[in-house]
């Protein structure tokens, strides 16, 4: 009887199998976390990634447009966009073959007068292309700037940013 009485006693504390039960549910929900946490992680360096990118083709759009807004001539040759005021001077975009196209300004004489660059998504393709803005004479009628940007997450959906001259008048 007594070994019975013993076991009615009644113990404060956990067993082990308690400890080992509560302890292996806690581990899983911070792996569980952990694991959100790299998820959130990842998710805003590729959303700030994104930001960026999209900011540094606005700028460019936006200072394309410009200078070629101003250009007398504009010619593509390979790689680079080339426009020549009626002053001489001459701006340069070129397309690098890493994750950057640069904008360089150079007065009349060739000295550098300024210097750029845009950071695209090394993944990217981007191209320049003239286009005809009539087609009557294709030849001597000023030309339209057309840059196509495709992003790796968006191929299907190519950036085109269109940049005109002045009409003389």
């Amino acid at each position: 009887m007594e070994n019975g009485a013993r076991r009615m006693i009644r113990r404060n504390g956990y067993t082990l199998i308690e400890m080992l039960i509560t302890l292996s549910i806690v581990i899983a929900m911070l792996g569980g976390t952990l694991g959100l946490v790299r998820l959130v992680r990842t998710s805003s360096k590729h959303a700030s990634d994104a930001a960026i990118h999209r900011q540094e083709i606005r700028r460019l759009a936006n200072d394309l447009r410009r200078d070629v807004a101003s250009a007398g001539t504009i010619e593509v040759i390979e790689s680079s966009l080339i426009l020549k005021s009626a002053d001489d001077s001459q701006i340069t975009y070129e397309l690098a073959p890493s994750a950057w196209i640069s904008r360089d300004a150079e007065s009349a004489d060739a000295q550098p007068i300024a210097s750029d660059r845009y950071l695209i998504d090394e993944r990217s393709q981007v191209n320049f292309r003239l286009q005809p803005i009539s087609d009557e004479d294709p030849e001597t009628e000023p030309s339209l700037v057309e840059l196509t940007i495709t992003l790796p997450d968006r191929p299907d959906q190519p950036i085109q940013i269109l940049a005109a001259p002045r009409m003389p008048n």
